[in-house]
Order: C-alpha cells, then structure tokens, then sequence
C-alpha cells in the first residue's frame, strides 16, 4: 500500500513544483492515518491547545455566522494549523455544514466551490485563525454566537 501511495507522488512530482509538495504532504499524512499516534512537531501541540474552542465549533455546529467562521477560522485552523490537506479541510467544513444544520437549523446553501476557493486561498496566504479576542474586536455579533456555543474558552 504504501509503494502505491509513493508512486502517486512521483506521477505528481513530474506535473510540477506545487503537485510535488501537496502530494509528499499528503503522503506524510497518509502515512500516519491516527493522528493521535503520531508525533507532533514541537510547539505544535501548544497550537492547537490554544485553538481546541475550534474543535469544538467543529462538533458542535453554530446557529449563525457559518460563512464568516469559514472564512477567518475554520479554513485557517484545518489548513494552517492543524495542517490538513485541501481535501481533508474540505471534508471537514462540510461535516460542520452538516452538523450546524442538524443542531441548529441552519442549512441554507454555502457553495462547495466557495469553500475550496477559501481554502487555496487560505493555504497560499498562510494566515492563522482569528482569536477570540480578535473576533471580540472585529465581529462582535460572531463573538456573541461562537461564545454561546464554546463559552469564554
């Protein structure tokens, strides 16, 4: 299995520089499907401390605000943080559509090609989540919602 998964990236390594690098990153991680087993590069797992009011969003869903959380949360954790792969991220802003819908009733439309244009953006941009506190500053009515559902994390 994994001669198939390392012929995968040497068929990508010749389309070019960007495919090469998504796929050995893809390839890393494959290799290493429960992530809890594996090792995380120091100060890592001080990131993601910092950013578990995530997950929970993640598992939770929210009632309102899903594009904004999208757009300065969700996609920069998965991608930028938590360092998942465009399609991973994908699935997992769409598992949160789902459960935001299923708990909340929210589940007006949000365009799967919206979210992978956020994603390759977010990913080349390298940005970070907002914080609570930025998201406290900049989009109070957001804060309100996501402090709802995570509390004062």
């Amino acid at each position: 299995m994994g001669l198939e998964r390392w012929e995968k990236v040497s068929k990508a390594c010749e389309r070019g520089f960007e495919e090469c690098v998504e796929a050995v990153r893809w390839f890393a991680s494959s290799m290493c499907p429960d992530r809890g087993l594996c090792e995380e590069p120091r100060g890592r797992s001080a990131l993601l401390r910092r950013y578990e009011w995530v997950e929970r969003l993640l598992r939770e869903g929210v009632p309102d605000g899903r594009s904004r959380l999208i757009l300065y949360v969700i996609s920069r954790y998965l991608v930028n943080v938590k360092g998942l792969d465009e399609e991973e991220a994908f699935h997992e802003i769409k598992e949160f559509l789902r459960v935001s819908c299923e708990k909340h009733g929210d589940c007006s439309k949000i365009y799967d090609s919206w979210i992978r244009n956020v994603i390759r953006h977010v990913k080349k941009g390298g940005w970070k989540p907002w914080s609570l506190e930025r998201m406290k500053k900049e989009d109070p009515e957001l804060y309100r919602v996501v402090s709802g559902i995570v509390g004062e994390a």
